[in-house]
């Protein structure tokens, strides 16, 4: 059967087939371009509650509109929800089930490289990157730390070769604060200088856009990171020049960190400059940078109260306790000395033996030291007889299988105490505890390690038997 062009009941039939299918196609075509239209005003939806922090229900939309697109067909909208999938993950992280959000929030940012490469859209391709830095870091702080920080890192400089400081001058500075802080934090676990000054490049790179005039916030938090790695490179090497600068900079820091405005930050930032006087003071104007010590830690206890900030309260009582110790032995010592003591039980108040065992025995010894200093001046055997009850209650976490250094420092103390009380009653008795004490010690204090201490102990132990002839 042959087709009749000119027969109008067939090309009608067939015209109105074709008209059909086109008007099909367009009908379809035009569902497809509602049904986008709505799921990207969805997503616009979830973009705004996200802004105004309000990660959970962003999310929720989030998920929704990415069941009905697909990395395939909607590559922009899906790469675009899965950063800011990645985002909402790490800030609902910060509430609750940190790992678990932080693996999500990872595993999003990931997804969304797979479209964001850095030829296509690399600001996009940057800004993920940073983000996916971000998570690491803060997954680090849960597990694997020297692992995520490491991918931190890569993160982080994936991000600087888009981030440049000619062309993104802010995302510049923001990544090399993000990139600093890794360094400072790996630093912890290995090349612990190496790392610092890597840490320190980054910080003093951000210093270049963050300028006192435009981002004040931002010098303050750069500032204050920067003297923590000079206070912890003064550890290594060139301790008073990098102990200076630490203080220049926390100094800096808290021009812009007040305690009216940033009180926390304020606090944070003078506990941190307490700290670098108290170690500025073994190196030179010893009297001098322990009084700067303690008018730093004194003016953080205006907010570290310790019925809404216990613990920080409680940190920042034992570096006074420590400088009030130190500066005993310059002047007022019985003054000093109970002020000392007085610090201790405070700290003491809040790290109890159940909830925080290692700060418990920590300043146990400590307060076993003081009550042994003053003993010289007064009240002898009552002041001993603290020292040897500080002492032990330290030996009850300090044992010589999991804390052998803190074991033996402790055990030479309490023999120090026993060595004293002999004098003043149960001489036979307080010499062979005193002998005991000293042995233990001598178990971590071996000739080939630690020769000094070994000397010192081997020393009482003469003094103890030279005690029980006399």
């Amino acid at each position: 059967m042959k087709f009749d062009a000119n027969n109008p009941w067939l090309v009608g039939i067939i015209g109105t087939v074709v008209a059909g299918i086109i008007l099909f196609l367009l009908l379809e075509r035009g569902q497809r371009e509602r049904t986008k239209n709505v799921l990207i005003t969805s997503s616009n939806t979830a973009d705004r509650l996200l802004g105004n922090n309000m990660s959970q229900d962003a999310l929720e939309i989030y998920n929704n509109v990415l069941r009905e697109i697909s990395e395939k067909n909607d590559p922009e909208l899906y790469a675009h929800i899965k950063k800011n999938e990645g985002i909402c993950y790490r800030n609902l992280a910060q509430v609750s089930n940190k790992e678990e959000y932080l693996t999500k929030s990872i595993q999003a940012n990931e997804d969304a490289l797979k479209i964001y490469t850095i030829k296509k859209y690399p600001t996009y391709y940057a800004m993920t990157q940073n983000n996916l830095g971000n998570a690491y870091h803060d997954l680090s702080t849960v597990r694997d730390k020297q692992r995520n920080l490491n991918k931190a890192i890569q993160s982080f400089e994936e991000a600087l070769k888009i981030r440049t400081v000619r062309d993104y001058p802010l995302d510049y500075a923001t990544t090399q604060n993000g990139l600093g802080t890794a360094y400072r934090e790996l630093s912890e676990v290995r090349d612990k200088e190496e790392n610092l000054i890597k840490a320190i490049t980054a910080f003093v790179e951000a210093l270049r856009i963050y300028t006192i005039q435009k981002y004040p916030v931002n010098v303050a938090a750069v500032q204050n990171n920067l003297g923590t790695c000079y206070t912890s490179l003064s550890e290594i090497r060139n301790k008073e020049e990098n102990l200076s600068k630490a203080i220049r900079s926390f100094e800096e820091a808290l021009k812009i960190y007040t305690i009216e405005s940033y009180p926390i930050y304020h606090n944070l930032t003078q506990n941190n400059l307490g700290t670098a006087y108290s170690l500025l003071s073994t190196v030179r104007d010893k009297e001098k940078n322990l009084d700067m010590a303690i008018q730093s830690f004194e003016e953080a206890l205006k907010i570290y109260t310790i019925e809404k900030y216990p613990i920080d309260y409680a940190m920042t009582q034992n570096n006074l306790g420590n400088v009030y110790r130190e500066l005993s032995g310059v002047r007022n010592k019985v003054e000093n000395i109970l002020k000392a003591i007085h610090a201790y039980e405070e700290v003491l108040k809040v790290f109890s033996v159940e909830k925080y065992p290692i700060n418990y025995a920590t300043t146990q010894n400590n307060l076993g030291v003081a009550y042994l200093t003053l003993s010289d001046f007064r009240n002898k055997e009552e002041n001993l007889t603290k020292a040897v009850q500080a002492c032990d209650e330290a030996l009850k976490i300090y044992t010589l299988e999991k804390y052998p250094i803190d074991y033996a420092m402790s055990q030479n103390n309490l023999g120090n105490a026993y060595l004293l009380l002999s004098q003043v009653r149960e001489k036979d008795r307080n010499l062979n505890k005193a002998g005991h004490a000293y042995e233990e010690a001598r178990k971590v204090y071996t000739t080939d390690k630690y020769p000094l201490n070994h000397a010192d102990v081997m020393s009482k132990l003469k003094k103890v038997e030279q005690r029980r002839t006399k």
